[in-house]
């Protein structure tokens, strides 16, 4: 059988909407693993905030912040952290806008207030209490994604005025920003140099418009059911929803396990 390296999105993929991994994903993991392919995650998360899903599945590698810091085997194998001028000018838009801002780095994510609704509901979805408050976190220390807090309808406050940063929204009350340019797809270029593993051997899973260029690049892109509308239109593969075992019956569909 051919190795393949296989890219999991965790929240809408690995975990379903109670944030649990049921045991027929757990078992489609160990599987794939005990069959000799390598296993990753792909995540907006920061690895702070993907300890618990490493644990759980056995699997040492990883790509974070959107594909903005990559670890294979505990070494640091990619980074491309937030141009610096680009988060003063934000933070100075947004502090006049009223929106606040989260900044993440490897080890801990910081606000730059000391408490809004807006954080506190967004990021509680993600099972993690509202963050300490710290003034000018981000100057003097490398930022792999921050979080800015707004509705859809504020988005044109900022849509296309920075050249070196992107949003993606991934919440309603919330959107990513990470470099111009920067993507899951980005990282997994480089783990697959690393591994030299060719992208087509290379598989990803996803449910969310963080995942569109992993999904499109990938040789092969599956979807979850429960996935964005957008994100299957370019889906090799559109499988069942996170919540009736959809990972499961995707890699039965590719005879990847029995």
């Amino acid at each position: 059988m051919k190795q393949h390296l296989i890219f999991f999105d965790i929240d809408g993929t690995l975990y379903n909407d109670d944030k649990v991994m049921s045991e027929a994903t757990k078992k489609t993991i160990n599987v794939l693993q005990e069959n000799g392919h390598i296993l990753a995650i792909a995540t907006g998360r920061a690895p702070f905030m993907l300890q618990d899903v490493l644990k759980e599945t056995g699997i040492k590698n990883y790509i974070s912040f959107n594909g903005q810091f990559a670890k294979m085997n505990g070494e640091i194998v990619y980074e491309n952290p937030l141009d610096l001028e680009s988060l003063k000018k934000l933070e100075i838009d947004a502090t006049a806008n009223n929106h606040p801002l989260v900044f993440l780095n490897e080890h801990e994510m910081v606000s730059n207030i000391e408490y809004h609704d807006y954080i506190k509901e967004s990021i509680g979805t993600l099972k993690f209490d509202h963050p300490r408050h710290e003034v000018n976190f981000y100057l003097d220390k490398p930022i792999y994604q921050t979080l800015l807090f707004n509705t859809p309808e504020e988005d044109i406050c900022y849509d296309g005025k920075y050249d070196k940063i992107r949003f993606i929204r991934w919440h309603e009350m919330s959107r990513d920003v990470v470099p111009t340019g920067g993507s899951k797809f980005e990282g997994i270029k480089k783990v697959s140099e690393v591994l030299n593993i060719p992208i087509e051997d290379c598989i990803a899973v996803g449910d969310g418009n963080n995942d569109l260029e992993m999904i499109e690049g990938v040789g092969l892109g599956i979807v979850m059911g429960n996935g964005v509308d957008a994100l299957k239109e370019v889906a090799d593969y559109v499988t069942d929803d996170v919540n009736n075992e959809g990972i499961m019956k995707a890699f039965k569909h590719f005879k990847l396990i029995d």
